[in-house]
């Protein structure tokens, strides 16, 4: 079976180290104790389905949807890291081996794609916050 805790801290871990932002899972990071700087990023799992051979059978597929959402103090800033953000999960290096890879003990993620990318949400600006949303989905099989 595909456990979906460790692909949640290797994406945590990789887009925090790609982007040079805290990234939270579910909550604002936060960076010696205390709340972390705007902009920083949160990763929320969302929706999954499984397929392949049984549950038990690490032979099966996972294809695991994630919300990444920047938080920012203005537009061009949530959109700079956004950017980032995409880059760390879909560019592919000349190989055409993914540039930052996820390292999952026991899984190999086979494919990468964005499925929206909301853009900024600015209905907050007027208190110095602005969010940019993107979700992707991870294709992932068990070794």
């Amino acid at each position: 079976m595909i456990d979906r805790a460790p692909i949640t801290e290797a994406v945590r871990t990789m887009l925090s180290e790609a982007v040079g932002k805290p990234c939270g899972v579910g909550t604002l990071p936060t960076a010696s104790g205390a709340p972390a700087p705007l902009p920083y990023l949160v990763l929320y799992p969302l929706g999954s389905d499984f397929g392949g051979a049984p549950l038990s059978d690490r032979s099966e597929d996972a294809h695991l949807v994630y919300q990444v959402t920047v938080v920012a103090r203005r537009t061009d800033q949530a959109e700079w890291v956004a950017d980032r953000v995409r880059q760390a999960l879909l560019d592919r290096a000349a190989t055409g081996a993914w540039a930052r890879p996820l390292v999952i003990p026991g899984c190999r993620v086979w494919g990468r794609a964005l499925v929206a990318d909301d853009g900024v949400d600015p209905s907050s600006a007027d208190q110095g916050v602005v969010t940019y949303a993107l979700r992707i989905r991870l294709s992932i099989g068990g070794i």
